[in-house]
């Protein structure tokens, strides 16, 4: 049993970046590809109000999975996007775990 596991069994939807060149314009085009489904446990900013994380960059939540996760990362969280912006590397009493602080996006995929 990982720390995930014991505090939540659910399954949340991870879309990885993807850039494309559009070959009229040269410009590139981000596109956000549903990659996988990941265990993870969401804790929203309501509950991390005066804490250092809660005041962290505009953060709306902290996700925890057992799985290292890198900024631009996108978790769907109750209908709405969120984006990993930092990722953090914890362990407690030998149980290791990654936090990311997400941010809400403007735009859904």
């Amino acid at each position: 049993m990982t720390i995930i596991n014991y505090f939540s069994d659910k399954k949340y939807k991870l879309y990885k970046r993807t850039v494309k060149i559009d070959a009229s314009s040269g410009a590139g085009i981000a596109e956000w590809n549903l990659e996988k489904e990941i265990e993870g446990y969401y804790e929203p900013a309501e509950k991390l109000v005066g804490t250092e994380s809660g005041n962290k960059y505009g953060v709306t939540g902290v996700f925890y999975s057992a799985e290292k996760l890198t900024p631009a990362d996108r978790i769907e969280i109750n209908a709405a996007m969120l984006e990993i912006r930092e990722t953090e590397f914890w362990q407690m009493r030998g149980l290791s775990y990654y936090k990311g602080y997400l941010v809400k996006t403007d735009e859904n995929v």
